[in-house]
């Protein structure tokens, strides 16, 4: 679906580059208007951040090498210039411990991965059917995770 909002910049942080193609496969067959970029890892997410090129939404993996999704996460959330940047952890744990660390972290969505092609289109259209540049505030736990 094609919307009058303008194009979503996401980034999306994740040091596996066959997620970040097949997410953005998904993107393209979906229809929706969707800029992507990406960053390996959580320092190369603040490398990107620090040079003021800021994302309408960040799409970031818990399990990466370095500097892990919460740890990135929990920094970005107390930064004065990154607190706004709505953040989806999208990660295969549907630990509900992990799950609640999220969220009481400050994590706008959760996003379990999804296993089928399918499944990340459908994702994809759920997740961007929000208008990400005005959806800030965040959600309740109720409606925070969005499993496959």
């Amino acid at each position: 679906m094609v919307t009058d909002r303008g194009t979503t910049n996401v980034l999306f942080v994740d040091d596996d580059a066959d997620e970040f193609y097949l997410f953005n496969e998904a993107i393209e067959q979906s229809l929706q208007q969707v800029k992507m970029d990406r960053a390996k890892d959580g320092n190369d997410l603040l490398e990107i951040l620090g040079k003021g090129d800021y994302p309408d939404v960040i799409f970031m993996d818990l399990n990466m090498p370095y500097k892990d999704g919460l740890e990135t996460l929990i920094e970005l959330k107390s930064h004065s210039l990154y607190s706004k940047i709505p953040v989806i952890i999208f990660s295969t744990s549907n630990n509900n411990r992990q799950i609640d660390n999220c969220f009481k972290q400050g994590a706008n969505m959760y996003v379990v991965k999804p296993e089928t092609f399918d499944e990340i289109t459908s994702m994809v259209n759920k997740v961007f059917a929000l208008d990400w540049k005005t959806t800030v505030s965040p959600p309740s736990l109720n409606n925070f995770v969005l499993k496959y």
